[in-house]
């Protein structure tokens, strides 16, 4: 069940609408929690905020790439999309 879910979520792609400043700073940051709500919303796709794994922290609009964790040992590498409201 995992291994289908990562091959339906793999390469996709979330989208979080953030408040922005000048030059596409973000007022804050884009959290795992965030991500994970979107992924939810967006692919039907239960994960928790510790299974989101962003290298960086978001913020600015652009495009991130980062991990969800659906199984031990099974994850899917996808692309956050942060653009502004």
């Amino acid at each position: 069940e995992a291994e289908e879910l990562r091959k339906r979520l793999s390469g996709k792609a979330v989208r979080i609408k953030a408040s922005t400043g000048e030059k596409g700073k973000l007022f804050g940051s884009v959290t795992a929690a965030a991500v994970a709500e979107a992924l939810a919303s967006q692919h039907s796709a239960s994960a928790d905020k510790r299974d989101v794994r962003i290298p960086d922290a978001v913020k600015q609009t652009g495009s991130y790439p980062f991990t969800v964790r659906l199984y031990p040992g099974i994850e899917a590498d996808m692309t956050l999309v942060v653009e502004a409201e």
